[in-house]
């Protein structure tokens, strides 16, 4: 990366993103690249600040418990350079890390207040803020993924009491007594076991702590955190309405779920070695999705949030039931808007599979994965595609020149059904196996539109295919019969900003593919000025968050979520944000007719 990618990069991630620019520089010029392999230790940690650029990091104790994750953009660890730290930071898969002296961020620290108060904020100062700061905190215990206890007789060994937890990954062991319970933590191990040297063969119960503090599953997570905080723990044991224990509520769990970060449950996909383990974290997504547009997180930022862990998933799928050739041989790609890295909700399947042109595979066993792949994908929650666009369709699952074949005959016979094809492929992103395959075909693409100036008028037309909403006088044009009152934003606001966007991206040879970076790179390129991408975003991102909201709400009433907006149920300042949106629809759409010159095919 260059030092301006670098810096770009930093501004992305907080808390760099409230130093100055001669402050950045400074990291800048300071800042080393380490590569990774999975399982390996990250060294020098008094000595060096690490920013992760790709894959993640697991913090374990001296007993080998994980306590936190750290994903793309998160950095590590200024408690080891303070010398309040001692636990080892072990790479999870490879990882790409910048890192820089310690004495740099310490220097930057004294310097900039706003930079200071997050490193120098307690974990219960995060926490109270947390708790303060997000209505969604008044959601209940049993809204969020805690642990499964892990319960031991009194009198097993702490040997293997502690080998227990670490096959099950537990954070804690609750300890079974005749007449009560117990509980034992890493700090519990760290002190009573390895600090005093006690033998290993000596029951778990002598150094188990009776005091459990305890919550219920209609506690409000607010109250849990205050509990917490109050008695000094990382914990509270959950017991349901009988006083048995049901799980242990760790103060991880809800920093790390509630800290919008999607590495928590990218890192559960990681481990999830089964479709039905996968099928808890995919049911799960669309709590988080209520919750993060509850909470107000931008659109396209849960849409970010979404798509990693929908990628975790499909490359877990891929591990789980592709053979060794398949792996080797193919590259499993997705278009759409999850080729995009814009859908939130599941609401269909777009993906195929490119073979090498060598792959000398068995059809039989080809057809047999390609069939428990969408039947997996299906049984995760994700419909399959209306159009059939789905690997088990030997059209969207075929070797590169095939590919290519069909992409000639997309240019060289212009119909709907062939530009809608040729628009799904142009989105495409590889996910996993042999991803030079993806890379290739996209190449090629470039090659054969982005010069061809006769043709991309004629895919760019589409953009226009459909009336904005809004009438001669500036108010809105409602459907009429079953969605009286309603308008279609997908056609009258979504859509032709996506594929108009989509048009000037393959022009322009743009490997990006979701919408919001490719305008970026539209203003880099000068295609459009600064201002207007400024309001294109802006607009896009105000339409997509009205039909979240409604598709919300149509799944709490037990309905089919569709793009279909109630206008009435739209505040006045919505309303007129909605009418300047289309206004900028509008506008784009007359750039488009002027770029592609769309007037003289009509």
């Amino acid at each position: 990366m260059s030092i301006a990618d670098i810096k770009l990069f930093l501004k992305t991630c907080y808390p760099f993103e409230l130093l100055t620019d001669s402050q950045l520089n400074e990291i800048i010029d300071n800042t080393e690249i380490v590569y990774l392999k999975p399982n390996q230790t990250v060294l020098n940690l008094p000595d060096f600040y690490y920013i992760i650029l790709k894959g993640s990091v697991v913090e374990k104790d001296l007993a080998g418990n994980e306590l936190n994750y750290f994903g793309e953009k998160d950095s590590f660890d200024y408690l080891s350079i303070i010398g309040q730290n001692e636990n080892q930071f072990i790479t999870v898969e490879e990882c790409i890390l910048y890192r820089f002296p310690s004495t740099i961020l310490l220097k930057l620290i004294s310097e900039n207040p706003d930079f200071a108060r997050y490193f120098k904020k307690s974990t219960k100062e995060k926490l109270s803020s947390i708790a303060s700061e997000n209505p969604y905190l008044f959601s209940k215990v049993k809204d969020i993924k805690y642990q499964k206890p892990l319960i031991v007789e009194s009198s097993s060994s702490i040997y293997e009491a502690v080998k227990k937890m670490t096959e099950e990954k537990a954070l804690s062991i609750i300890v079974k007594y005749s007449d009560t319970y117990g509980i034992v933590t890493d700090s519990d191990l760290r002190k009573k076991v390895i600090l005093s040297k006690k033998n290993v063969e000596d029951p778990i119960g002598d150094i188990a702590n009776k005091n459990i503090i305890s919550v219920n599953p209609d506690t409000f997570l607010f109250d849990a955190i205050i509990t917490m905080i109050k008695h000094n723990i990382k914990r509270v044991v959950i017991k349901d309405e009988n006083n048995q224990i049901i799980g242990v509520l760790n103060e991880v769990d809800i920093l790390t779920q509630y800290s919008n970060q999607p590495q928590f449950l990218a890192l559960q996909v990681e481990r999830a070695k089964s479709v039905e383990e996968l099928k808890v974290i995919s049911d799960s997504m669309i709590n988080t999705v209520k919750l993060l547009h509850k909470e107000g997180i931008r659109t396209r930022h849960i849409m970010k949030f979404v798509s990693e862990i929908n990628e975790k998933i499909f490359k877990k799928l891929f591990s789980l039931l592709a053979d060794e050739s398949i792996r080797e041989n193919t590259c499993l790609i997705v278009m759409g808007s999850e080729g995009r890295q814009e859908q939130i909700l599941k609401t269909d399947q777009d993906n195929g599979l490119i073979l090498s042109d060598n792959f000398e595979f068995d059809k039989e066993v080809l057809e047999n994965f390609s069939k428990n792949f969408i039947e997996a994908l299906k049984t995760l929650g994700y419909p399959e595609c209306k159009g059939n666009v789905m690997l088990t369709n030997p059209q969207w699952r075929k070797t590169l020149k095939e590919f290519k074949e069909s992409i000639f005959e997309y240019i060289n016979n212009i119909t709907p059904e062939n530009m809608l094809n040729l628009a799904i492929l142009i989105d495409l992103r590889p996910i996993e196996g042999k991803i030079e395959l993806a890379e290739k075909l996209r190449e090629y693409i470039f090659e054969n539109i982005s010069d061809n100036k006769t043709f991309l008028s004629w895919f760019a037309l589409p953009t226009i295919n459909f009336k904005t909403p809004l009438n001669f006088f500036g108010g809105f044009e409602t459907e009429k019969g079953e969605h009286k009152g309603e308008l279609d934003i997908k056609k009258g606001g979504i859509f032709p900003i996506i594929h108009g966007v989509r048009s000037l991206a393959v022009e322009n040879r743009i490997t990006q593919t979701n919408t919001f970076n490719r305008i970026k790179e539209l203003v880099n390129l000068n295609v459009i000025n600064k201002d207007f991408g400024r309001e294109l975003i802006e607009s896009l991102e105000f339409m997509l968050t009205l039909r979240l909201r409604e598709r919300l709400k149509k799944i709490e009433m037990k309905k089919q979520p569709d793009d279909y907006i109630n206008v009435n149920s739209l505040t006045n300042y919505e309303k007129d944000l909605l009418k300047e949106s289309f206004k900028v629809v509008n506008k784009f759409k007359d750039f488009i007719t002027n770029h592609y010159k769309l007037n003289y095919l009509r």
